[in-house]
């Protein structure tokens, strides 16, 4: 049948018998710009509506519903208009997905393989405007991945571009992102620091108070008293002060017009609230209030001079892990006796602890080793070689001060089996020890490497 001269092209094709396909039209934005901007949801969805009408011959129907994500970056996953969009095709409500372009709807190469999987597992066509509109079937999939490849490659430029673009700008002294502190507002122009004099008078009162002497509780609660609160910024904040969110603020070098880059301070562009004299004062004043200092970390402790001598030897039987050591107080070498010392088997993230819980008292499995260790009982000890060692080595037990027994028992044990019933259930010495000492003559320990080098 020819057409009539007043009809189009698409009308040509309505009579027939097509099936209905609801398009449903996405669009992303990832700064709200204004609405002349030619990458903005609206202009999106109306090339798309546009692309949608000229596709009526096939049977492609426009749905009104509006899914539009604005300022979501592409690289998230989950987005609010998207997660919308996937329910909508769950409950069987879209039979095609149309976008401007693929990094309209993703720009990392592998979200877009899990994406294009699940719309293809849901029943549902992703079809592009730009870049590859068209194309169906495998010719699609093989377009849309080398747009995907792309997509994720601009991304990473703009990423790196972006990091200089804030790494000059700090080093410059410049504001590039973040929040408005308390005190500033930002600039509409060049978002630059401008000062805020509502907020710059509770600045001013928190470096005063601190340079007299006040500590930071007493100013937050000062300031909670008197109304204040913290700075809200986009929904978050307003809330009471406290006295390590007054530190923060009293430490920040901003307030005297500086900005921290490279573990250092530049000048800053902005105007600081207080001037140097006043926070110079107030920072004074908090290290002259530090009570306590932070101790260096001494060296680790020899064999011979840890209190525990089973540490990291004893393991239970009910889990195999090697149980840790606690005490009531601080222990030593020289008051090992004094303080209440246990070795105890304790959960981790993987497996709970035993239960009941296994604890036995330093005091009392110490003693037993040691015991267990001159007898060289033959059950425990099947092996000739570690038995006459230990009997060879029994005269001397009397002799030899706690630090020795320390180092022999480290030296020479590999491992103590304990369980909370039966006691002492096995004994497993180093073979190496054992050599060591047969190549010294039968003379004392000489010291032997950490484990994890022998």
């Amino acid at each position: 049948m020819a057409p009539t001269s007043d009809q189009s092209v698409p009308e040509m094709f309505t009579g027939r018998d097509q099936p209905v396909l609801r398009c449903a039209v996405y669009t992303r934005q990832s700064v709200a710009h204004s609405e002349q901007d030619l990458t903005s949801c609206d202009v999106q969805r109306e090339t798309c509506e546009n692309y949608v009408l000229a596709m009526q011959y096939e049977g492609w129907q426009l749905l009104d519903e509006r899914f539009d994500d604005l300022g979501v970056s592409g690289a998230e996953f989950s987005r609010p208009a998207l997660d919308r969009l996937k329910s909508w095709c769950v409950q069987g409500r879209v039979d095609v997905v149309v976008a401007t372009r693929l990094d309209r709807l993703n720009r990392k190469m592998t979200h877009w393989v899990q994406l294009a999987e699940w719309f293809k597992q849901a029943g549902v066509e992703i079809v592009f405007v730009q870049g590859g509109a068209g194309a169906r079937g495998p010719l699609a999939d093989l377009v849309n991945n080398v747009v995907a490849s792309f997509a994720e490659f601009e991304r990473e430029l703009i990423r790196e571009r972006l990091r200089d673009g804030h790494a000059r700008m700090r080093e410059r002294g410049l504001r590039s992102a973040g929040r408005v502190p308390l005190g500033y507002k930002a600039d509409l122009a060049t978002r630059q620091l401008l000062i805020d004099e509502t907020e710059a008078d509770l600045v001013r009162a928190f470096f005063e108070r601190c340079a007299a002497g006040e500590s930071g509780a007493s100013i937050a609660r000062w300031a909670n008293e008197a109304g204040h609160r913290t700075k809200v910024h986009g929904g978050q904040g307003g809330k009471r002060w406290s006295g390590r969110t007054v530190l923060q603020i009293i430490r920040n070098p901003l307030y005297v017009g500086e900005r921290t880059y490279n573990g250092g301070t530049v000048e800053g562009v902005h105007d600081g609230v207080v001037d140097s004299d006043l926070a110079e004062r107030a920072w004074r004043a908090i290290d002259e209030r530090r009570t306590r200092t932070t101790a260096p970390r001494g060296p680790a402790l020899e064999w011979d001079r840890d209190p525990y001598m089973l540490r990291g030897l004893l393991r239970c039987v009910g889990c195999g892990r090697v149980m840790t050591t606690s005490a009531s107080a601080k222990v030593t070498i020289d008051n090992p006796d004094e303080v209440p010392r246990y070795y105890r088997c304790r959960g981790d993230a993987s497996r709970p602890a035993c239960a009941p819980p296994v604890q036995v008292p330093a005091q009392r499995i110490e003693p037993m080793v040691l015991d267990v260790l001159r007898k060289a009982n033959s059950h425990l000890f099947p092996d000739a070689r570690s038995r006459g060692l230990l009997e060879h080595l029994r005269p001397s037990w009397s002799t030899w001060s706690r630090a020795d027994r320390n180092l022999m028992v480290r030296n020479l044990v590999w491992s103590i089996r304990w369980h909370p019933r039966r006691g002492l259930v096995g004994f497993v010495l180093d073979d190496i020890a054992i050599d060591n000492f047969i190549e010294q003559g039968g003379e004392r320990f000489a010291h032997l490497p950490p484990r994890g080098e022998r």
